[in-house]
């Protein structure tokens, strides 16, 4: 098991759920850990909103089940989303932050160049737990 310092506390169990959450996604999204604490998950389209509504809302949330250890709450969640899944991002985001769960602190916009030669607009919304 991997441990790691999260908002001021250990644990051990935030990264097998994002494991199995990225097992889940089946190849379509990315959920990738940059730092300890921080979960960056990428949305598209092949998914519906609420899929990614549930997923935002599980990384803020103590999950406790019987005869396992409390697996505890990340500190930072990146939400990004490029072209038509920018809608995505945003109901995910904005979703959570209803919630009360977390709170958005920045909402970064681009327009990256693409190896097809045209660009696409993209957005990275950073959630911080309240």
């Amino acid at each position: 098991r991997i441990k790691a310092k999260l908002c001021g506390f250990a644990s051990a169990g935030t990264f097998e759920r994002a494991r199995h959450l990225e097992g889940a996604m089946a190849g379509d999204e990315v959920v990738e850990e940059s730092a300890p604490g921080t979960i960056d998950m990428k949305v598209t389209t092949k998914k519906p909103i609420s899929f990614y509504v549930r997923s935002a809302k599980s990384f803020f949330t103590d999950v406790e089940k019987k005869g396992e250890e409390k697996k505890a709450h990340i500190c930072v969640l990146n939400i990004s989303g490029l072209g038509e899944a920018i809608n995505t991002a945003v109901a995910a985001a904005v979703a959570v932050e209803a919630e009360g769960l977390a709170e958005i602190k920045k909402i970064e916009t681009s327009y990256p160049d693409m190896t097809s030669g045209r660009g696409c607009a993209r957005i990275l919304i950073t959630l911080w737990h309240k």
